[in-house]
């Protein structure tokens, strides 16, 4: 096989490969960044968990689940080969949203069920840890802007001098 006839078949997938839905970019930047983060501080931007347990090593499970109705796209199955069955062009219906809390402390963040979209994973997830990230993004900007002046740009202190 010659270089440019590799090139025709490892191009396009490689461009495949690379592609990532703004749900998955959304899924993937929260796993990053919401561990470590104060448990309480996670509730109050992704809200009270459906379910939670404490497991016996004192840490938390807490869960979160999303149900899609429409997903569109085409199924398509091939009885020939034991029925093996793909879709094109459709999202997964389903996200189990699993988070870990011990003292305090998410210290991690996974993704279950049928989750996928398009062209990545986990994108259906996006809604539910989207709030976060545009909560934790305030807090940056917060932190990155100078504080607040008690007294006037200039430094007078409301009395005249005399």
């Amino acid at each position: 096989m010659t270089n440019l006839s590799m090139l025709r078949v490892l191009l396009p997938a490689l461009l495949l490969a690379s592609c990532a839905t703004p749900g998955t970019r959304v899924s993937e930047e929260a796993r990053r960044r919401i561990v470590g983060m104060e448990a309480n501080s996670f509730m109050a931007c992704a809200g009270i968990p459906q379910r939670s347990r404490t497991l016996s090593d004192g840490s938390e499970i807490m869960s979160y689940e999303q149900t899609n109705a429409s997903t569109g796209g085409v199924n398509l199955s091939a009885p020939f080969v034991g029925g093996v069955g793909f879709r094109i062009g459709a999202s997964g219906s389903y996200c189990h949203t699993v988070v870990r809390v011990r003292q305090n402390r998410v210290i991690s963040l996974n993704y279950t069920g049928d989750n996928d979209d398009v062209a990545g994973q986990n994108g259906v997830c996006a809604p539910q840890v989207r709030g976060c990230l545009r909560w934790l993004e305030e807090q940056d900007q917060l932190a990155a802007s100078p504080p607040a002046s008690a007294a006037p740009a200039g430094g007078t202190s409301g009395t005249s001098p005399r």
